[in-house]
């Protein structure tokens, strides 16, 4: 299934949109210079098929990241009576793609917007069915090591 559409070219690689499961909407996708189309599908259909063990984590990783948010600034903290009541208020700006080709591994970066925190909003990243990041978008290096956490990194 071919969810990305509307290519076209960008300075540093190409941009597009693609359709998202999780959030039933397209987001723009942005193809770094040095990934292939192939290799953007792959991920993008990646984030469609994520395991509900690795969506469960995102959740709750994005209620600390708010919590903690809210707290640093005095306001008080969310309640959610599911942790996937927090995509509510969650919304996806842009799936970013490392470079990579076909036989890489694929990776989630994505861009987006939360309501607890709209200057610096959120990033996440995903590799290997692990949630690697997630926090404000700082550009974070979606292949980086994240095998020790930051205080910043609410994985």
């Amino acid at each position: 299934m071919n969810l990305i559409r509307e290519l076209k070219p960008d300075t540093f690689g190409m941009e597009g949109v693609v359709d998202t499961l999780l959030f039933a909407t397209e987001v723009g996708v942005f193809i770094e210079e040095g990934a292939s189309v192939d290799y953007a599908q792959k991920c993008a259909d990646y984030f469609n098929s994520l395991p509900d063990h690795v969506i469960a984590s995102l959740c709750a990783a994005a209620i600390r990241y708010c919590n903690e948010a809210l707290d640093a600034v005095g306001e008080p903290l969310m309640e959610f009576r599911s942790d996937r009541d927090v995509l509510n208020i969650v919304y996806p700006s842009v799936l970013m793609v490392p470079p990579g080709n076909h036989e890489s591994a694929p990776v989630i970066h994505m861009e987006l917007n939360c309501d607890w925190e709209e200057e610096h909003g959120m990033e996440w990243i995903i590799r290997d069915d692990e949630v690697l990041y997630v926090g404000q978008f700082t550009g974070e290096n979606p292949l980086g090591d994240f095998s020790e956490k930051k205080s910043w990194n609410h994985a």
